[in-house]
This record gives C-alpha cells, structure tokens and sequence, in this order.
C-alpha cells in the first residue's frame, strides 16, 4: 500500500467560506454507489464508462475506483460492523445515509492509509443536505467504527460457521457453503481472499501484430511494467494507466485477457487437427463475442478457418469491432442461436469452442457487484442451458474432431456435471489437459483444468477437451 502521507494532503477537507467541501473522489464514489444500489448499471474492475468519474484526475480517479469497488466487495463486512454500532434498521435505513456510512467504515476498516478523520468528516458533509439530526447520526456511529470497528469485525468473523465465513469475506451464506463444499475450506478461502484484493491485470500479445518482446517495449514507452507468466507465451502481466487508452491497444498489439482465458485459447487451437480432403481444418467458436478468444485462435491457427457464431446483434457488433482493431481477417461472423445451429454444421468442424453463458463465479475479483446478483438457483438454471448447448455444440464436431468446453466458473453443475453428461451420452472421451498442465488438474476430474486464483490469475475458470469417436457408433 502507498504510505498514509501520499494520501493525507488530498483526504483533508478543503474549506470554502467556512463550508466544508468533500473530496472529489469520495462524493463521484458515493453518487456511483447510490445509482448502482437502483439497479442501475453494473461493475467491472475497470469502471469503464462511469459518467461519475469524468473530469477526475488521475488520483482521484483511482481513490475513486478503489473506493467503489471496494465498498461494494464488502458489503456484508462493513454492514455487520455497522449494525452493531447502531440500534437503528440497515435495511430501514434511507439508502444515501447508508451508502456514505457504507463509504466511509469501508475506508476505515480496510484502506489503513486514509485517515479515520477524512472519511468520517466526508461522510457527514455528504449528508448536509439530509439535516442536522441525520448528519449527527452518521457522525455518531463512524466515530464508533473508527475506534471499535477492526475489533468488532474481528469478533464477527472469528470461527468456522457459515456466518463468520459470509463476514470475513463478505459473501453470500449461499456461496460460502457450496464453494467450501466443492473445494475444500483451504482453496476456498484463498479464492474468496483473492476476490476482496485488487485483481491480477494480464493482457494477451497480438501475435498478427508483433512479438511479446515488442509489446513489452511499447507498453514499457506509454508508462507499464510488465513481466511474462510461465507457460502462456502471449501472456504479458501489467502495471499502469487504463491499458485501453495506451497506443499498444489502440494499434491492437494488446488486449486484456485473463490467464484462464487464454489458456482456454490454448486449449482449443491444441485440439484442431488437419482438414479432411485435402481442405484446411475449420473451427466453430460459439457464443463468441466479444471476439477475444477468436482473435485468439486466429493468431495461434494460420491458415486455419474460423467461423464466429453469437447471437446478440450488440454484441457482434462489438466482435466486428475487436476484430478489426486486432488485425484479425478472414473470419465468418454469423448472427445465430448455438442452441438452434444450421444443419449445415453438422460433422464438419475439426474443432469447436463453446465458451458458455454461466454463472461467471469464477470473476468475483474483476466483477465486484456479480456476488449480490447471483443466486443458487442460477447455478441451476445455468447447468441446464450448459447442457443443451454443449449437446448441439458437439453435433457440429466431425469425427475425431474436438469440442473445448469452458466457463468462467467453478460450480460443480456448470463444470465437471456438463462435460460427464455429454460423455455419458457415448461416442466421446476426454483428453487429458491435466497431464500437461499438472498444476491445474481439476481434483474431481483429472482430464479437466481448474483455475483458481490467485495462484493462477484473476478469473476461475474449467476447461476440458473432449474428442468424438473416430468412428461412428454403432
């Protein structure tokens, strides 16, 4: 962390005839709270097109990104600490005061750099406008937090029941019981622990465009740091500015992809094997916008024909766009439904790449609201729309072809659970990713990958390649 001094001078409320005024970053963070608390629009760890954050200056505007998904992240944390300093409802709480208390106890409980002082005389000025009775409220229970707050929470989060788990790494009781379930308490923390903390940031090297080495010394010109990650050769781990407003990703040298995403990538293009009469393989990637995993395999397979199938005109539109940006040609983009594919598909694809529609619990860390919007019943739903899409999916795969199937999340359902239902259905088997990449071997599946951060990046992702019959059923 920055020492407390980098911050103090900024933190300070400044004073305008006697008026207190607050920080630019905490009122843009509180006004972004308060909307996304109506459903209005959603996070990524980027923040990209906030309308709050406009016109802040780079400090501020990353104090302001810290602060917002941070006090989203830990929502449960800081509003178990406090209800216990207040007699008064969370939930009849009105949602400005609760969102600057939520503000500023984040601050105080988890930013040791920030003043207690700052973020409480912020939180009140925020809240002039609510009255003198409101403003002393939410001064008399910030004090409390800021001098019983890490004990309280300490207390709260002490213990192995399912309460003091949802605490300490504020997440919903639901998801603390399956994950810890399915992966054991060990990976389970450190994946819930890696989910609270700033995620690993890991661009993808256009190879149409340049080397890594090339990448690396034009990032390193516009202000980046970055250094390579064992075994994924096009991966480049970064430090810096927005890697979207740098000339490397404007001329489409880089791109942000996590490491589960591109080793999915990886594991696609291994699986494409030479084409039938004399013809180049062709390869399917379904639900393939935003098209970075296909300008991925076009990269690793010259020559090779791909074809990228979505259904969401917005989407393909944003495909066409990454394409374009990427240097990527010869790709048949086609609008079209991967649960009704055309009858032409069937058997003539020497590889296809079902990235499906999940959960996207694997993402916790870059997706900071993702936990509040999710349910158990979503994981239901979800394993089931898996299951239908891997089935037309793999009606496309000609014999001794390969299908990758891969999500952004770890749930048994919509991981292990799909992949064993198509192989139950006969004529396939598994290929087994685990003996080339031993160290992410799934422990219920050893042919399939499980990436689990933060050992393996930012995102949790499941991988698994499965390879039809060469011959067909009889």
């Amino acid at each position: 962390m920055a020492p407390a001094a980098r911050w103090r001078g900024r933190e300070r409320l400044a004073r305008i005839g006697g008026r207190a005024v607050v920080s630019p970053a905490r009122d843009a963070a509180w006004r972004v709270l308060l909307r996304l608390g109506t459903g209005d629009g959603r996070l990524d760890e980027s923040l990209a097109g906030i309308p709050e954050l406009e016109g802040l200056g780079p400090r501020d505007r990353a104090l302001a990104n810290e602060l917002i998904t941070g006090t989203v992240k830990r929502r449960i944390s800081v509003d178990a600490v406090l209800g216990a300093f207040t007699k008064a409802s969370l939930e009849s709480t009105a949602p400005d005061v609760l969102e600057a208390l939520r503000l500023a106890a984040f601050q105080m409980l988890f930013l040791d750099r920030v003043p207690a002082h700052a973020a409480v005389d912020d939180a009140v000025a925020l809240l002039a406008f609510k009255g003198k009775r409101v403003q002393g409220f939410a001064n008399a229970v910030l004090r409390q937090v800021a001098t019983g707050g890490h004990a309280t929470f300490t207390d709260l989060a002490r213990g192995g029941g399912q309460q003091a788990w949802s605490i300490r790494h504020s997440c919903p009781r639901w998801l603390v019981r399956l994950l810890r379930i399915e992966l054991g308490d060990a990976a389970a923390a450190r994946f819930f622990e890696a989910a609270n903390a700033a995620p690993e940031r890991c661009a993808r090297v256009n190879t149409l465009k340049g080397t890594a080495a090339a990448a690396a010394e034009a990032l390193a010109a516009d202000g980046f740091a970055t250094s390579a990650v064992p075994g994924l050769p096009d991966a480049l781990i970064y430090s810096g500015p927005a890697l979207e407003r740098s000339a490397p990703f404007r001329a489409g040298l880089v791109t942000p992809q996590s490491r589960g995403s591109q080793l999915t990538g990886l594991v696609a293009a291994g699986g494409v094997a030479g084409g039938v009469g004399g013809q180049s393989p062709r390869v399917l990637d379904l639900c393939a916008a935003p098209g970075i995993k296909t300008g991925h395999l076009a990269a690793r397979l010259a020559g090779v024909r791909v074809t990228a199938l979505d259904l969401d005109p917005a989407r393909l539109a944003a495909l066409g766009d990454n394409l374009t940006r990427l240097g990527v040609g010869g790709v048949e983009v086609v609008q079209g439904d991967a649960l009704e594919l055309p009858e032409a598909y069937g058997a003539v694809f020497g590889a296809v790449l079902l990235d499906a529609p999940c959960s996207g619990l694997g993402t916790l860390g870059s997706r900071p609201d993702l936990r509040w919007r999710r349910s158990l019943s979503d994981v239901a739903r979800m394993a089931d729309l898996q299951r239908r899409l891997i089935a037309e999916a793999g009606r496309c795969v000609r014999l001794g072809g390969t299908l990758t199937y891969a999500v952004c999340t770890l749930p048994k359902a919509e991981t292990v659970g799909v992949v064993e239902a198509l192989l139950e259905d006969g004529g396939w088997s598994a290929d087994d990713l685990g003996e080339t990449w031993p160290e992410m071997a799934h422990p219920d599946s050893h042919s399939a990958l499980l990436v689990l951060p933060p050992d393996h990046g930012a995102s949790g992702f499941f991988i698994a390649r499965l390879r039809r019959a060469a011959t067909p059923r009889q």
